[in-house]
C-alpha cells in the first residue's frame, strides 16, 4: 500500500508542476525574457518525470508499462539539458558555443533515450498494490551512466563559472539557490546508484522528488527575478517618460517601436506604430542603409540629420541593444540639437 501512496504523490507533483509552470507563463506572458520562457520547459519535464514514473507505479499492465517509463526517462534527459542550456545562454556565450554545447548534448541524449527506453531495457515487477522495475541484462546502462556523468560534470563546472560571472548580490543569491538545489538532486541520484532496499522497492521515488524540488527552486528563484525586473522596468519607464531629451526606439528594419513624450512633441509623432525613420527625419537612402547595416552588425552609429517636422538640424546618436544570444533587436536613438552636441564636445575638451 505504501508503494501506491508514493506513486500517487508523484502523480500529484506532476499535476502541480504542470499547472504552476503554465500559470506562471500566462501571468508573465508580457515579459518576454529568456528566463521566463524556460519555466514551462522545466515544468513539463518535471511532469514527465513525476507523472511518467508515478503512473508506471500504479499501472497494473506490465506489458505496456514501458510507455509511462518512456515519458519519465525522457523527462530526466530533457530537464538536465534544459538546465545546461539555461546556464550557457545566461552567460551570453557566442552563438557557435551555445549551439555546439546544446546540439552535442541533445544528440547524445537522443541516443541514450533510444537505447534505454524500449520494452526490454528494464524488467517490470508487480507487487500487491504497485509496480516497480529493475534493469535487465540487455540494458545499455554504461551508455546512460556516461551521459549522466558528462551532464553532471558539465553542470558542476558551468555552475561554478555561472556563479562567478554574477556581479550583484541578488544575482549571486539566485545562482547559489539553483546550485544548492541541484546538490539535493545529486544526493537522491547517488542513493539510487547504491541500490538500497528502499530503492529496489521504489526505484523512481527519491530522484523524482529531487527533480520536483529543483523545479520548485527554479520557479521560486525566477519569480523573484521577475519581480525585480518589474521594479527595474517601472523605474526605467519613469526615467524614459520624464527625460527632457527626445528618445526613440526603433527596430533593426527602421520602424518606430517606442518614443518618449519629448520625442513625440519635438518630432511631431502622430502614429507611433506606423512611423519610420524616413517619416521623422530628412535623410538619404544612403544614411538610412548605413545606419541599419551597422545596427545589424551590432555597431553604434551617429550622424547629422534634419528633423522633418521643424526642418532643424540635429545629431542622431544610435545605440544598438542585443538580446541574450548576442543578436541586435532594437536601436535606441537620442536626438540632440546641434547646439547641445557642440556644448557636450566643448565640455569634454
Amino acid at each position: 500500500m505504501l508503494g501506491f501512496i508514493f506513486h500517487l504523490i508523484m502523480v500529484i507533483l506532476a499535476i502541480i508542476a504542470l499547472t504552476t509552470a503554465f500559470s506562471f507563463l500566462v501571468r508573465n506572458r508580457d515579459k518576454f525574457r529568456s528566463f521566463v520562457l524556460f519555466i514551462p520547459f522545466f515544468g513539463v519535464f518535471t511532469a514527465f518525470i513525476c507523472g511518467g514514473y508515478g503512473i508506471l507505479g500504479i499501472y497494473p499492465d506490465l506489458t505496456s508499462a514501458y510507455i509511462p517509463r518512456f515519458f519519465g526517462f525522457w523527462g530526466v534527459i530533457g530537464f538536465l539539458l534544459t538546465e545546461l542550456s539555461y546556464g550557457v545562454m545566461d552567460m551570453n556565450y557566442p552563438k557557435p558555443v551555445i549551439y555546439g554545447v546544446i546540439g552535442s548534448t541533445t544528440l547524445y541524449g537522443l541516443f541514450d533515450m533510444i537505447l534505454n527506453e524500449g520494452k526490454d531495457t528494464v524488467v517490470f515487477i508487480r507487487h500487491d498494490y504497485y509496480t516497480s522495475f529493475e534493469k535487465s541484462p540487455s540494458n545499455h546502462l554504461l551508455f546512460h551512466l556516461i551521459f549522466l556523468l558528462v551532464i553532471g560534470a558539465a553542470l558542476i563546472v558551468l555552475s561554478t563559472i555561472w556563479y562567478k560571472s554574477k556581479k550583484t548580490a541578488v544575482e549571486k543569491d539566485f545562482a547559489s539557490k539553483i546550485i544548492l538545489s541541484n546538490y539535493v538532486l545529486l544526493i537522491t541520484g547517488l542513493h539510487y546508484a547504491f541500490r538500497t532496499n528502499f530503492v529496489q522497492k521504489y526505484p523512481a521515488f527519491l530522484f523524482s522528488l529531487g527533480f520536483a524540488f529543483v523545479y520548485f527552486m527554479w520557479l521560486r528563484a525566477i519569480k523573484k527575478r521577475v519581480s525585480l525586473l518589474v521594479d527595474a522596468q517601472n523605474i526605467s519607464q519613469e526615467i524614459f517618460s520624464t527625460i527632457e531629451v527626445p528618445v526613440i526606439i526603433i527596430s533593426v528594419d527602421g520602424k518606430l517601436a517606442l518614443s518618449n513624450p519629448c520625442a513625440k512633441e519635438v518630432l511631431n509623432i502622430q502614429d507611433e506604430k506606423s512611423s519610420t525613420l524616413r517619416d521623422l527625419f530628412l535623410m538619404s537612402d544612403v544614411d538610412e542603409l548605413r545606419l541599419l547595416s551597422k545596427a545589424r552588425k551590432g555597431e553604434n552609429y551617429q550622424f547629422k540629420v534634419r528633423i522633418k517636422a521643424s526642418d532643424t538640424g540635429c545629431m542622431l546618436k544610435c545605440a544598438v541593444k542585443l538580446d541574450y544570444t548576442g543578436a541586435p533587436f532594437c536601436i535606441i536613438c537620442t536626438v540632440l540639437s546641434l547646439t547641445k552636441e557642440f556644448e557636450d564636445e566643448k565640455g569634454n575638451l
